[in-house]
């Protein structure tokens, strides 16, 4: 076997896990609706840090004060959930469905919590949750085959779910702009390179 090709390889795998991540993480941050921030943002990441404790401080009060307000408690997801305080964030998720019930966006936001926190089954069993409502929510069927790929190291379940997301949207991309179908092509060449003897 040609080692140069093998690095190659490497690198192609590489190359589409770093793409996925980055489509991940932007792609479900897309996926949900959010207010936007009232907190300024500084160029230091001191700044911004304070204002994002800030901004906790003030939804954690909101959703003391109010605690019925769903809405509120979706807000407190998303702070946590930018700040990659994935416990606190699944725990604001379930509050604002207990409020919210069947909301596909944050229950799609607790599936990624749930993948950020090493709960990669508990992210698909959600995922499927959002996919049994709505076969065609997109950011849950990429988001399912990045779970798959990159917490359960299954490169086979996470193209077949990207091929049913191009089934409803032939366009679909990850938010780096990479298109899934060339996805699907990187991670099938490399499954069939990788079962080479």
């Amino acid at each position: 076997m040609d080692p140069k090709g093998m690095i190659k390889k490497e690198r192609v795998y590489l190359y589409v896990v770093v793409a996925l991540i980055i489509g991940f993480v932007g792609g479900v941050m897309y996926s949900a609706y959010r207010t936007p921030a009232t907190a300024e943002v500084h160029q230091d990441g001191s700044g911004h840090q304070r204002d994002a404790a800030e901004t906790i401080a003030a939804l954690e009060k909101a959703t003391k004060d109010n605690p019925k307000d769903g809405q509120l408690w979706v807000e407190l997801g998303h702070a946590y959930f930018d700040t990659g305080q994935a416990k606190q964030a699944i725990a604001a998720y379930h509050k604002a469905l207990e409020l919210l019930p069947g909301d596909l966006n944050v229950m799609t936001d607790l599936g990624v919590m749930y993948h950020q926190d090493n709960q990669h089954q508990k992210a698909i069993e959600t995922f499927d949750q959002v996919l049994r409502a709505n076969p065609e929510h997109e950011q849950a069927r990429f988001n399912k085959g990045v779970v798959l790929l990159t917490g359960l190291n299954d490169p086979k379940g996470a193209v077949a779910e990207w091929k049913i997301l191009l089934k409803y949207h032939p366009m679909a991309a990850a938010p780096s702009g990479k298109m899934v179908a060339d996805l699907i092509d990187q991670l099938e060449k490399q499954t069939k390179e990788t079962a080479k003897p």
